[in-house]
């Protein structure tokens, strides 16, 4: 994943998470550092059309595939 390209989501299991087909750009890595010293690796992406970034977790992005022009 490479930050501010854009990314699209596909694949079987993305049926519950409500991504599928869903193109977003990806804004990079964003941790999580829990008061007890666990840190937990996620990652950020902005949807298209969204006001907020999401977040997302690291199993979901097997599923992004860059979009090219």
């Amino acid at each position: 994943m490479q930050v501010g390209k854009m990314y699209k989501f596909e694949g079987w299991g993305l049926a519950r998470s409500g991504l599928e087909g869903t193109i977003a750009v990806y804004l990079g890595e964003d941790f999580i550092h829990r008061d007890d010293g666990l840190i937990i690796e996620n990652h950020r992406i902005l949807k298209v059309g969204a006001p907020r970034s999401t977040l997302i977790d690291r199993g979901l992005l097997k599923y992004m595939t860059e979009v090219t022009a």
